[in-house]
């Protein structure tokens, strides 16, 4: 994985309206994702973080994306991914000037314009050193 200081680290949360988190084929569709980033934007790493709300523990997958070849390779498989199931929701974080900031995509609203404007926000991010 790229851990240099130009990369764009984004904190990756997916999560069903559908299925429950220890659900199977949850989990299996969660697999999927990480092995298509992984395959498609680079390497990526997995960190289990304590589920504030519950019991148990929540995963959640870090990329550093170094390029902009990899960043939109990231976005269009986030796209990809959750126009195949419209319950499927994923929060993506990142720091900016030491804030983090968020943004929510779900496969209800997930379209073209979102892609490119999520491409573009991650590009200006990435290029000013986010």
């Amino acid at each position: 994985m790229t851990s240099g200081d130009d990369a764009l680290l984004l904190t990756i949360r997916p999560s069903s309206e559908r299925y429950g988190r220890d659900d199977d084929r949850w989990l299996a569709q969660q697999v999927e994702l990480f092995t298509q980033l992984r395959r498609e934007a680079g390497g990526l790493r997995r960190r289990m973080d304590i589920d504030a709300g519950g019991k148990g523990a929540i995963e959640t997958v870090i990329i550093a994306l170094s390029s902009a070849g990899s960043i939109t390779a990231a976005v269009q498989c986030l796209r990809d991914w959750l126009t195949r199931d419209r319950s499927r929701v994923v929060e993506i974080a990142y720091t900016v000037n030491g804030r983090e900031e968020k943004i929510t995509l779900r496969g209800t609203l997930v379209d073209d314009a979102t892609a490119r404007q999520l491409t573009e926000i991650a590009l200006s991010r990435w290029r000013n050193g986010a």
